[in-house]
């Protein structure tokens, strides 16, 4: 599956605040990118984007996470 999906073990990781086409609360997550531009470049290339929930569910599981690049409607860096 190598080129459709891009690993949280393949980059640099940088939380954002990612809002997705029909959602309604944007997401807070640990993507393998270091930047907006390092992001562009791999919903580019990639279908699915893999990463990590930033904030811990109930269980206090920080949990991973997969969705579709084309569905981003807006990415913000919470990273300095």
């Amino acid at each position: 599956m190598e080129g459709l999906l891009a690993t949280a073990e393949s980059r640099v990781m940088a939380t954002f605040r990612v809002l997705l086409i029909g959602s309604n609360q944007p997401l807070l997550v640990d993507l393998p990118a270091g930047n907006v531009a390092d992001l562009i470049e791999i919903a580019s290339r990639t279908k699915f984007i893999e990463g990590r929930m930033v904030l811990p569910d109930e269980d206090g599981v920080c949990c991973g996470v997969m969705f579709q690049a084309c569905r981003i409607q807006l990415a913000v860096e919470t990273d300095g």
